[in-house]
């Protein structure tokens, strides 16, 4: 038997040794479907899709397959819930930015950002409407400038609004009826004749102020004529999204 050099057994009893440590540590690393350290990137339209048992997404994250209108890919988010029904979405049907909006199970949609001028945009939130001043002199005037008979404070949660009333003026009285956003002119002056009762809206108009701000509207009556009563019955007004 050929004799065998001292160092090349060294070598060897090293390199079985070194065998043994990577057998033990690929014994004990990390699981292959866990991330300890550092981001998760999916890139170059890659998609991220969560399935139940069954088969049924419930997560898809990446490209919606909803081109933007010059031909750019989208990317987004959907969330369904466990029949398949979609409850969650991240995207933008058209040019304007991305919105999130929320369905329930029957595909209704109970919630949605305005993507145009920012805010809420479903649902819609009523603004009650309450008498303004002296009680005496309730939902009437004989004052020859605007009066405010009627006030509400509306909470801006949407970028637009609607105030709906009815005016009307004593007979042998001319007078007109607008509403006023804090304190100014927003709706169109609305011209009473002698004895007949109108319905008016204003809006959808944009809301003066910004997201969250309690704005004062008003109606204001004044007669221009006659020496009768000038009356106002506030309908209401509704915050709505930019349409």
């Amino acid at each position: 038997m050929a004799a065998i050099p001292q160092d090349l057994l060294d070598r060897i009893r090293t390199l079985e040794r070194q065998v043994r440590e990577l057998s033990g540590r690929a014994q004990t690393r990390p699981a292959l479907d866990r991330i300890q350290h550092g981001p998760v990137v999916i890139g170059e339209g890659g998609t991220l899709t969560v399935q139940d048992a069954d088969g049924t997404p419930m997560v898809y994250i990446g490209d919606l397959d909803m081109p933007r209108p010059n031909g750019a890919p989208q990317y987004g988010v959907l969330i369904s819930r466990e029949d398949g029904t979609l409850a969650l979405a991240m995207f933008s049907g058209g040019t304007q930015p991305q919105g999130l909006d929320i369905y329930d199970n029957r595909g209704n949609t109970i919630f949605t950002e305005d993507r145009v001028n920012g805010g809420l945009a479903v649902p819609y939130l009523h603004t009650p409407f309450y008498p303004d001043g002296d009680l005496d002199r309730y939902a009437r005037t004989q004052s020859g400038s605007p009066e405010s008979l009627w006030t509400a404070p509306h909470v801006r949660y949407h970028p637009m609004l609607t105030v709906a009333a009815y005016a009307a003026s004593d007979v042998g009285t001319t007078g007109a009826a607008q509403v006023y956003v804090d304190g100014q002119p927003w709706g169109e002056q609305h011209n009473l004749n002698s004895g007949d009762w109108i319905y008016v809206t204003d809006g959808p108009k944009l809301c003066p102020g910004k997201y969250g701000d309690i704005t004062r509207v008003e109606i204001r009556a004044w007669r221009t004529g006659g020496a009768g009563n000038v009356y106002t019955c506030a309908a209401g007004a509704i915050g709505t999204q930019t349409r």
